[in-house]
């Protein structure tokens, strides 16, 4: 028993030191960490408190309806803020800020679009905004061409002061 539980124990010895959290080696590079107290920056979000947030536009889907005629698509779009510019690390707004979109309607039966230029102040404190909704629609005919109607409406980003869409 005894032999048993001395064989199990030292085989688990790299197990347990492969779980050890690193040590700092003399001379390696490393990271910088945030200290609690001060908010001193950490590697990650370095370029976010050095210059500007990095934003994306995003666009989910929340309600589809479709069959052999009709097709309608709704999606609500989220202004969420990144600390870096992969958008990997998520980042609050530290202040207020003005964010700058467009609204766009394209009719696809017309080949025509109207665009619109808009703007709303995001609060401080939040990592993602709701900022508007969009719809596709479109009806078709009995040969699958567009019907009456076929139209989208979406939002994109547009340059603005205080955060950075730029990929």
């Amino acid at each position: 028993m005894k032999k048993t539980f001395l064989a199990a124990t030292l085989a688990l010895f790299p197990v347990l030191f492969a779980c050890q959290p690193e040590t700092d080696v003399p001379g390696a590079q490393q990271p910088e960490v945030t200290e609690p107290r001060t908010g001193t920056p950490t590697a990650e979000n370095r370029d976010a408190l050095a210059g500007v947030p990095f934003v994306t536009l995003e666009a989910i889907e929340t309600a589809r309806y479709e069959d052999t005629y009709y097709v309608h698509v709704e999606t609500a779009y989220y202004a969420t803020f990144w600390a870096d510019r992969a958008r990997t690390i998520p980042v609050n707004l530290s202040s207020a800020l003005q964010l700058n979109y467009k609204s766009t309607f394209y009719n696809y039966k017309y080949n025509q679009s109207m665009n619109s230029n808009l703007s709303t102040t995001l609060q401080a404190g939040g990592h993602s905004y709701y900022i508007g909704s969009g719809v596709y629609e479109c009806d078709y005919d009995a040969n699958g061409n567009i019907d009456h109607r076929c139209d989208e409406t979406y939002l994109t980003l547009r340059t603005g002061t205080g955060y950075d869409g730029s990929w």
